[in-house]
């Protein structure tokens, strides 16, 4: 309040200086009984009434500039804090996720922080802050509440590379679980996953699951990847065109497990003939 009381004399001081000499004049006036002067009195009355009213007008102004000020100020916090606030929600929901996956998992999940993350020219990784020192080798899964987040393709002492599903250079074999089709899922557009060599022999609607396959050397079965959001059958094409939302957020996720995964014997194959087919 002071500030801008300070800044109003400063840039009004002439004028206040006028505003008193003329209310004096006037009030020496009034005091004054000569008839000659009645006519001045009311003249006097009439013109301090609106010099009153100007000078509270003007404070009222800067009264309420200072008051917007202090407004906007709590606005800014309050949007922060819902900001904050919001961030914290979702981080809780993904622990709360994580741990009930960690009571069913008969898997050994390491638990981790994603601190880092990098999506350039078809490259979708994440960096989390486990490594070799915790056991955590390449091709090693990595999970959350939800689902599939991808897998190791780096690891140093303290923190390992994740090739996430978005990545370009991701393959992984899955299965349509109401059809009980399998093919391979890759990267696609705008945040979406592609589901290759599906017959179009197979009746599939949106909103169908889609899980990790048996036919995995990488990841065991059954950890959900996505959901059918769109399936089409073009003219001349023997498979079915197939976009997969993934159930995993990749722009929020802060925490994941590196799950320590020994694949079954002969699903090495089965993989590799599988990656071949679908290029």
């Amino acid at each position: 309040m002071f500030k801008w009381l300070s800044e109003f004399f400063a840039l009004a001081k002439n004028y206040i200086v006028f505003a008193l000499l003329l209310s004096l004049s006037f009030f020496l006036i009034s005091t004054n009984n000569n008839v000659h002067t009645q006519g001045l009195q009311t003249i006097g009355l009439v013109t301090t009434s609106y010099l009153e009213a100007g000078v509270k007008d003007v404070l009222n102004y800067f009264a309420l500039s200072s008051k917007n000020e202090d407004l906007e100020r709590e606005n800014a916090q309050l949007v922060d804090l819902i900001s904050r606030m919001r961030e914290t929600m979702i981080e809780n929901q993904q622990l709360r996720e994580m741990l009930k996956l960690k009571s069913q998992s008969s898997a050994k999940l390491v638990p981790a922080d994603v601190v880092g993350r990098t999506s350039e020219s078809g490259r979708y990784l994440v960096t989390l802050d486990v490594g070799s020192d915790n056991g955590v080798e390449v091709n090693d899964p990595v999970v959350n509440g939800r689902g599939l987040v991808g897998i190791v393709s780096a690891v140093s002492g303290q923190f390992c590379l994740v090739k996430t599903l978005l990545d370009n250079d991701s393959r992984i074999a899955v299965r349509l679980v109401n059809a009980a089709a399998d093919g391979i899922v890759v990267a696609g557009s705008f945040g979406q996953l592609e589901m290759r060599n599906v017959s179009r022999r197979y009746a599939i609607s949106e909103g169908d699951l889609v899980e990790t396959s048996t036919l995995s050397s990488l990841v065991p079965p059954g950890i959900v990847i996505g959901i059918v959001s769109r399936a089409t059958d073009e003219p001349g094409n023997i498979f079915k065109e197939i976009s997969v939302q993934p159930v995993v957020d990749y722009t929020s996720i802060s925490a994941a497990f590196v799950m320590q995964y020994s694949p079954p014997t002969g699903a090495v194959d089965l993989e590799k003939k599988s990656r071949k087919n679908s290029k």
